[in-house]
């Protein structure tokens, strides 16, 4: 009975027939870059879904803590489900703080905010609230600004704060997006898709009249 040669091992046209039945190197490294892009998409996937699942809670749950110092904002209307969620995540000033002695509420450990753990304006809202709102008065208001690497006007400092029409006194601070980079991700990529870039982010801290109670602070972006 004769034997199939083609069929014997070590066969060069058997053995190349293999190769190219085998996925190449390019082959291989698509797939491994589509598994991450996956991967990458269910991470993002889930965090939307665990933070859709605390907006459900605190629309249909009963009211967050104020924390400490207690949050407000300026009209109702701003108490979203989001600022909602903020409050919870951050309440108190230890929560925004860089990890470190977190017993340590010193006036230099107050300007240590960790603005990498800020996801959106709702959340920085809160925080600068909480940590502003710890110091006395608004005299120290100008040095934490500047020690989140803001600009401070001196007509909107802690020396000349500006007067508003009910005698409420204001400190703003602002954040060149465009020459330092954002304080936070101030747009996703569908925002950059479809909405305007914003350039510049500014902070308007307002105390009360004789500047010993912080009221609220508010964020606003200016835009291309």
């Amino acid at each position: 009975m004769q034997s199939n040669s083609f069929l014997e091992p070590g066969n060069p046209a058997l053995m190349l027939l293999a190769r190219m039945r085998e996925p190449n190197a390019g082959r291989k490294l698509l797939n491994f870059a589509a598994y991450v892009v996956l991967a990458y998409l269910g991470y993002q996937l889930s965090g939307y879904l665990y933070y859709g699942g605390k907006l459900l809670w605190v629309s249909s749950g009963p009211e967050p803590d104020p924390g400490t110092p207690p949050f407000h904002v300026r009209f109702e209307r701003e108490m979203t489900a989001s600022k909602k969620v903020a409050m919870m995540d951050f309440p108190d000033p230890a929560s925004c703080l860089t990890k470190a002695e977190m017993d340590d509420l010193s006036t230099d450990r107050l300007k240590e905010m960790d603005w990498d753990r800020i996801d959106n304006a709702d959340e920085a809202e809160v925080c600068v609230f909480t940590l502003l709102g710890s110091y006395e008065n608004l005299s120290y208001a100008t040095d934490w600004f500047e020690a989140q690497g803001f600009y401070v006007h001196p007509n909107f400092s802690s020396a000349r704060p500006y007067v508003e029409l009910d005698g409420t006194l204001r400190v703003t601070g602002v954040h060149s997006i465009r020459k330092d980079g954002p304080k936070f991700p101030t747009s996703d990529i569908i925002r950059r898709a479809f909405r305007s870039i914003p350039y510049s982010m500014s902070v308007d801290a307002t105390w009360s009249k004789d500047g010993k109670q912080l009221l609220w602070v508010q964020t606003g972006f200016s835009t291309l």
